[in-house]
């Protein structure tokens, strides 16, 4: 488990970009009434979009750390590919600031986090953040400087910020151990939780089978079809009492993709067939044959395989999955207390309208 915070420094969300406003989720972005009626209006410029942002966004110390440059060069991009979709909604200019202001608070947390690794000893290493960008552009190929252009950054640009968000996750990584050590989650907190949430730790019923399916040639089979189909699947029921094998047979005349592999389904969970199928299947002993059996596909004749009842995975299974689980939500509940109170001892500014969704729980605060 990472925390939410953290998860958005990570070298992964940085190889992704922080990318935090995209064309698809801005479609999806609700509309207020006051916006749908001036749908109409003419559309503004990603420029007129971004003017509220100041020169200076974020500081630290009182020291400006993020400009109003970086956070357009990653946004402006963004919203120019999605004004020049065919039909654009209208994007409410509150999701535009609300955008801006969570990008601009996560840039300041990447500083105050890289400052606090500094101070614990950790420096970024561009070399080896060199060499994971390299191994991520050979992947993505021609696609990995289209990624760049739309962030509006520079190959060492990008560098920077991964190695970065490197040195924050040894930090982070760094603390977790320490946590583990000093506060290490007990036994009896391992073992309310698997009481609590057994469901996690369920394993589905488990059946195998093959089958030999015959189709109805038309949605709407009459008696004398139906009757036919299953008059042949009897046929090559008493075929296999006598001796006849049943991949063969499902190879011949199964109307099943599955008859390629002599009609075998493999495994699968309880509910991933079709009602009349599994109903039949349960009542067959493994190696039995059923009679003909009807489903929306047509008759079936089904051989039934091994099967295992549904179960839940004892305690001592699961017992150091739960205590890892447990043990990192741990750390990453303390990291989160942890950076907050750093970002507060940095004395941290955000220069631009607060959204409501924080507002709250700023109250008292000037970010």
């Amino acid at each position: 488990m990472t925390t939410p915070t953290l998860r958005l420094l990570s070298i992964t969300a940085l190889l992704g970009f922080l990318i935090p406003l995209t064309a698809q989720e801005a479609a999806q972005a609700p509309v207020p009434a006051a916006e749908e009626a001036t749908v109409t209006a003419p559309q503004k410029t990603a420029d007129e979009m971004l003017a509220f942002i100041p020169e200076e966004v974020g500081s630290i110390h009182g020291k400006t750390v993020v400009k109003r440059m970086d956070i357009v060069k990653i946004l402006k991009p963004q919203l120019e590919q999605f004004l020049q979709s065919p039909s654009p909604m209208p994007l409410p200019q509150e999701r535009i600031e609300e955008v801006a202001y969570s990008l601009s608070k996560n840039l300041v947390a990447y500083e105050v986090l890289l400052e606090a690794a500094g101070k614990d000893g950790i420096q970024p290493d561009l070399a080896e953040a060199k060499k994971l960008l390299d191994e991520q552009k050979e992947k993505a190929g021609d696609n990995f400087e289209q990624m760049l252009a739309m962030q509006g950054m520079t190959y060492d640009e990008l560098s920077q910020r991964v190695a970065g968000g490197q040195a924050i996750e040894k930090y982070y990584k760094k603390m977790q151990a320490e946590l583990s050590k000093t506060q290490p989650v007990s036994e009896d907190e391992v073992k309310k939780y698997y009481d609590e949430n057994k469901q996690q730790f369920s394993q589905p019923a488990m059946f195998s089978a093959a089958h030999i399916l015959i189709k109805y040639n038309s949605d709407n089979p009459s008696d004398k079809e139906k009757n036919s189909a299953r008059e042949k699947l009897l046929g090559l029921k008493k075929e296999l009492a006598e001796g006849a094998d049943f991949a063969d047979l499902a190879k011949k005349h199964s109307d099943c993709p599955s008859k390629n592999q002599g009609g075998d389904l493999g495994s699968f969970s309880e509910g991933q067939m079709v009602s009349e199928f599994e109903q039949a299947l349960k009542t067959l002993k493994a190696g039995e044959i059923s009679d003909p059996v009807e489903t929306q596909f047509g008759l079936h004749l089904i051989k039934a395989g091994e099967s295992k009842a549904a179960s839940v995975q004892e305690f001592a299974e699961v017992q150091a999955q739960i205590s890892q689980h447990l043990q990192e939500q741990q750390a990453g509940q303390a990291f989160e207390k942890h950076l907050d109170a750093l970002m507060e001892a940095a004395e941290y500014k955000i220069n631009l309208p607060v959204p409501k969704s924080e507002a709250a729980g700023h109250e008292g605060h000037n970010h």
